[in-house]
C-alpha cells in the first residue's frame, strides 16, 4: 500500500496527450483526389476562357446578338453549363464503387471509397505485429537430431506417425549462416569459460566442446554419425515410440491444454509449449497416459536469469 499524487488528469496525462493527438488528425487527400482537383482546376479555366470568347463573340460578330449584352451573356452562360462534366462525379464513384467489390471479394471490406486507391498505391508494408501478415499460429514444423532432419505435416488430420518424416535437406538453409564462424563465436561462452557473453545480456552456458565449421554448404550444421540411415532412411517416418521418446520431454515439462481433438479452439497455455503437444498427438502419442506414467516429483521454476524450467518425473514401469 501508499499514497499517491495525480499531477495531471485528462488531455493533459500522456494518454490523454495521445488522444489529443489522433483526433487532431488532419485528413489527407488520396493521390486520385488531387488529380481530380487539378483537372477541375483545368476545366474551370477552359470554361471560363470559353464563356468570354463565346460573349464576345455573340456581342460584337453574331448578327442576331450583335450589340444585344444580355442575350449575349445568356449564350456565354448555357455554353459554360453544357461545358461543365457533370458525369465525372458518377463515374469515379462507380470505379470506386467496382474497386470495392472487388475487394469484398477477397474477404477486404472497405469503409471510405478513396481508401481503395490508397492500398493500390501501396509498394511497401512494413509490420511487426503477430498476425498482421501471419497466421498468428505457432507450429512444430521440424525436428532436428545429431544425423538427421524430420519435416512435421501441421495440416496432418489423422494421428499417424507418417505425418514425421525424415527429410535432411529440410530447413537446411537456416543454419548456413555460421558457415564461417567459430565455435566460440557462435556461442561466447561455456562450462569451460567463465567469462560472460561479451554484451548486455548474459548468455547460455552450452558446451562448445562439439561444434565444427564446414566449408560445404549442404553439410551445414550436419553433425557425423557412425549409422547415417538411424532410425529411418531419407524419406521414411520414425516408429511412434521412437517420436515419443525424442518429443516426452516437452510433453512432460508443459501444463498446457490442447483443444478438443488436438484443435485450437479452446487451447491454453504457451504457444509454444502447444506446438510440441500438438505435433506429439498427431503423431499417435497419448499425451494423458504419457504424463500418468511418469508422474512430476519437483520442478524447477523459470528463471530469467538461466532462461529455462525443468521438472523431474519418475520413470515410466516397464
Amino acid at each position: 500500500s501508499g499514497i499517491g499524487i495525480a499531477i495531471s488528469t485528462g488531455d493533459f496525462t500522456q494518454i490523454g496527450t495521445i488522444n489529443r493527438l489522433v483526433n487532431q488528425t488532419e485528413t489527407i487527400k488520396t493521390d486520385v483526389l488531387k488529380q481530380i482537383d487539378l483537372v477541375s482546376k483545368y476545366l474551370f479555366i477552359c470554361i471560363c476562357t470559353m464563356c468570354l470568347a463565346t460573349f464576345f463573340t455573340a456581342f460584337f460578330y453574331s448578327e442576331t446578338y450583335k450589340s444585344k449584352v444580355l442575350d449575349s451573356i445568356n449564350i456565354a452562360l448555357v455554353c459554360a453549363v453544357a461545358m461543365v462534366p457533370e458525369g465525372l462525379e458518377a463515374i469515379v464513384t462507380l470505379t470506386y464503387s467496382y474497386a470495392v467489390k472487388v475487394m469484398a471479394s477477397q474477404n477486404a471490406i472497405v469503409r471510405a471509397l478513396p481508401a481503395v486507391e490508397t492500398l493500390g498505391s501501396v509498394t511497401v508494408i512494413c509490420s511487426d505485429k503477430t498476425g498482421t501478415l501471419t497466421q498468428n499460429i505457432m507450429s512444430l514444423t521440424a525436428f532436428v537430431t545429431s544425423n538427421a532432419r524430420y519435416k512435421n505435416d501441421v495440416d496432418a488430420a489423422e494421428r499417424v506417425p507418417m505425418n514425421f518424416v525424415r527429410d535432411d535437406s529440410y530447413l537446411v538453409e537456416r543454419a548456413q549462416h555460421d558457415l564461417k564462424k567459430s565455435g566460440s563465436e557462435i556461442l561466447a561462452d561455456g562450462p569451460n569459460n567463465p567469462q560472460g557473453r561479451r554484451g548486455k545480456d548474459p548468455s547460455f552456458h552450452f558446451t562448445t566442446d562439439s561444434l565444427h565449421t564446414t566449408d560445404q554448404p549442404n553439410q551445414a550444421g550436419k553433425v557425423a554419425s557412425p549409422d547415417d540411415n538411424f532410425p529411418v532412411k531419407e524419406g521414411e517416418s520414425p516408429t511412434q515410440e521412437w517420436i515419443q521418446s525424442a518429443l516426452s520431454c516437452g510433453v512432460l515439462c508443459s501444463k498446457c491444454v490442447l483443444g478438443e481433438g488436438g484443435g485450437r479452439a479452446g487451447e491454453i497455455g504457451n504457444p509454444t509449449e502447444l506446438s510440441i503437444l500438438r505435433a506429439s498427438y498427431f503423431c499417435g502419442i497419448d499425451i494423458e497416459e504419457l504424463k500418468n506414467d511418469c508422474p512430476i516429483v519437483a520442478e524447477v521454476p523459470f528463471s530469467s536469469d538461466y532462461k529455462f524450467m525443468a521438472t523431474v518425473h519418475e520413470p515410466a514401469a516397464s
